[in-house]
This record gives C-alpha cells, structure tokens and sequence, in this order.
C-alpha cells in the first residue's frame, strides 16, 4: 500500500493537534511547516499513484485538483504568516485559525483520494464542519449568522447527497447487479447495467446536494454570506479549494451515468450553469461590497464550469477550474488587504486606492480584468471554448451574463481605484507589504494563459 495518500491526509491532522496543545503559539510556523509536508507527500503521491478499494490516485484530474489544493493552501499559509502579524487577533482566534484550517486541508485531501462514494460523502460533509469555525474568525454578529447559514443550508443539501448515494446502490441492484460496498471504479464499469429511473433520482439528488456546497444556484444562498465575513485567506481557500472538491462530487456521479442518460445529465448542469450565471450577473450589477462582489463571482465561475463540463468535457473543466482557483485566491488575499487598511467593505466608501495604495490597487484591477475572462487571461481562452461548442442560443445567452457581470465588476473597482480618498480612514503601509502572494497568483494564472493557449488553441479553429 502506497503510504504517500495515507502521510497527505494525517499530517494536517497533526499539525491541527498540536496548534491545540499549544493554544496558538507557533500557530504560523505550524501551518508553514504543514503545508510544505503536505505538498512534498501530494507530490509523491502524485508520481507513485496508487490504486486503492478506499483511497487512492486514479485520474488525471484527481491528481491535478489535489496538486491544485495543495498549492493554493501553501501560498494561503505563507500569506497567513504575515497577514496575522498586521492583524490585531487573539491567541483564541489564532488557534481557532491553527486547528481548523489544517483541518479543512485533511478533509479536501480526503475528497479527491476517496475512491469510495460514502468515503467522499463523510470527506465532504468533514469539510463543513471544519470550515465553519472559520468564517466566524471575527466573532461578529454578522459573522455568526454566516456560519449557521452555512452550517444550516450545506448540511441541508449533503443530506440531499446522501440520499442520491443511496439511490445510486439502489440503481446497480435493481440493475441486477451485486456490489459489496460503493467503490467509484466498480460503478464506472458496470454503469450501462444501473437501472435508470434510478439512476435519474440518484443523480438529482446528489446535483442539488453537491451543487449546494459548490454554489450552484438556486441551491448558492449560503455562499456570499459566508465568502464575504470570512477573512481574506478563509474565503480564498473556500472559493478556490472547497467549490472545486464539491464539484468533484458530481463529476463522479455523471460519469458513472448510463450512456443513454449522458444527455439527461448533461441538460441539467447546462440550466443550472445558466440559471447560477444570471444570479450572479444580477447581483454583481447591483453590489456595493467588493467581497461579495467576488463571491457572486464564485458562483458565476461554478456555472461556468458546469456548463464547460456538459459540453466540452473534463480536460476544459479542470482547466477552468485551474484558472478560477490561481486567480480568485489572488482576489480573495486582495480584497483581506483592502479590509485590513479601510477597515470596510463598502465599495461606496472606497476610493482614490490607486494613490493611497497603489501596489493593492493595481493587482486588484488585473486580478477583476483576469477573472472577467479579458485577455490575456486564462480564463479567456476557456470560455472562448465553450462559446465556440455551445448552441448559438446558449452561446448568446452566456456571453449576454458575462458582459453584464464584466461590467458590474469594472464598475466597482473602478469606482474604488480612481478619484479621491473615500470616506474611509485608509492605513496602507500594512496592507501594502501584503502583496507578494496575491502577486505570484496572478503570474501563475498568466503562465496558465500561455499553457492554455498551447494545449487549447488548435481546438477553436
């Protein structure tokens, strides 16, 4: 047995355990030193792979979501390091921080190594309970009130998962077929057996259930709660970590889908796509504050690859994924700073940021022009893509929702980069030595651009 997937998930485990013998102290060196063993085991894991009947490395796109999660909750601690120098916390909060966030790590990990639907489902309802905390890292009213709704709402729709697994056993025996326990790779050869009104309410039933904790909407109501009264790098590890590991939910449910029933499912994440991008492009137009602007982002992005994976399959969808992820972990850290030094998140409060802050500024105006897909963004070439393979309805349809949501976004940070100081009191010198993580997420996600363009280019001509 390979030990590598085993050392991946335990290891945030330890560190978690002794952030709390130590009740904070070291809580930084802690998290550095975690997330750099995490990595170097996810890179083993990576090169051995490892076939197992619970966990294991099977796909391509396992391995690049795990080397994907593995980084970004790197560059997150490194960013920690120094962000919780510049904020005022408790030893309380710092510990809360030092537990739960190595944590959340183990249970992602745990998500994209299960080969096990009910593993993945424990793995994945694991990743609420570890992550609430968090959002309440500010200990505010409002803050509080984002964590129920997201422990409500999320275990609400996990529940709706369980009972989609539980259809999809039912789906193989009324298929005729004898399985001992719910191992991925068994389903996966023995999909076109599984009966399929079964297999229908299997399927619903884990979209509506994973698609609650991925933000698809009308199931996304938790999401800019808690997105925005996280702190900076919480949100940025739940926007760019956790929708992916619950998007992995329902990829392993359509592939197993029946090859008759491929278009069933296919439908379905198109409308919910559709339905998740005009959500957003209504209330990005009309949002005055920046973090939940980026969190209606999220689940435009989600929609997006939902309707990338309907009609251009996986290799796209990682890519989208990939992109969103570098580039809204950027943002994310970005908009933590411009917290941190105007202690508001009111666009209307903002402004002039070019001149009282202008490294910030400038990173935050790239990091909104490169998630609107504008090139040379990464995310340019991925949604050119689905423009290309969408009906020219659908086609319409998505490229109407980006403009609006491309010109909701621009507004704002305009507004917040241009003219005079704003009303709010602006300390800048602390956020302004916070801008080397964000940075290099954003020339990753140029490199991705160019990556892209070599392995996609030739398809949209």
């Amino acid at each position: 047995m390979n030990l590598f997937p085993v050392l991946s998930i335990t290891v945030p485990l330890l560190t978690a355990l002794a952030a709390a013998l130590l009740k904070g102290t070291y809580c930084r060196t802690l998290l550095l030193s975690g997330s750099l063993l995490h990595l170097a085991f996810i890179l083993k894991s990576v090169e051995l792979r490892f076939s197992g009947r619970w966990i294991g490395l099977t796909s391509e796109y396992e391995a690049t979501l795990l080397l994907l999660t593995s980084l970004l909750y790197l560059a997150v601690t490194v960013y920690c390091a120094f962000w919780l120098k510049a904020e005022e916390t408790s030893d309380k909060s710092k510990m809360v921080l030092g537990i739960c966030l190595p944590l959340f790590l183990s249970t992602m990990t745990l998500v994209l190594f299960s080969q096990n639907y009910g593993i993945m489902w424990v793995a994945i309802e694991a990743t609420t309970l570890f992550s609430a905390p968090l959002i309440l890292f500010h200990r505010s009213g409002r803050a509080l009130e984002a964590m129920w709704k997201y422990l409500l709402i999320c275990s609400v729709g996990i529940g709706l998962a369980l009972l989609g697994t539980l259809f999809l056993a039912f789906a193989a025996r009324n298929g005729g077929v004898v399985l001992h326990d719910l191992q991925i790779a068994e389903f996966l050869k023995i999909k076109n057996s599984l009966d399929p009104g079964w297999y229908k309410a299997a399927f619903v039933l884990a979209l509506a259930g994973y698609g609650t904790k991925m933000g698809l909407a009308p199931f996304h109501t938790w999401l800019p709660d808690a997105h925005s009264e996280a702190p900076g790098a919480v949100s940025a590890l739940l926007s760019a970590g956790l929708l992916n590991c619950s998007f992995v939910g329902i990829i392993r449910f359509a592939t197993a889908a029946p090859a008759a029933l491929g278009n069933f499912c296919s439908n379905l994440l198109i409308v919910l796509g559709v339905i998740s991008l005009a959500t957003a492009a209504f209330f990005i137009i009309h949002q005055g504050d920046f973090k939940r602007m980026l969190a209606y982002s999220s689940i435009e992005h989600m929609g997006i690859a939902a309707i990338i994976f309907a009609l251009c399959g996986m290799d796209l969808t990682i890519a989208h994924l990939c992109a969103h992820s570098a580039i809204k972990m950027a943002l994310f850290l970005l908009a933590g700073n411009l917290l941190l030094a105007c202690g508001t998140r009111q666009v209307g409060k903002v402004s002039g940021l070019f001149t009282l802050m202008p490294r910030n500024a400038i990173l935050f105006l790239t990091g909104t022009l490169l998630i609107c897909g504008v090139p040379p963004s990464p995310l340019f070439v991925t949604e050119l893509k689905l423009l290309c393979s969408a009906p020219l309805w659908l086609a319409l349809t998505v490229a109407v929702l980006l403009f609006i949501v491309f010109a909701g976004m621009t507004k704002n940070v305009l507004a917040m980069t241009m003219g005079k100081q704003g009303e709010a009191e602006v300390d800048a010198a602390p956020a302004e030595k916070l801008i080397w993580v964000p940075a290099a997420g954003l020339i990753a996600a140029l490199v991705l651009a160019v990556y892209f363009w070599t392995e996609f280019g030739g398809m949209l001509k």
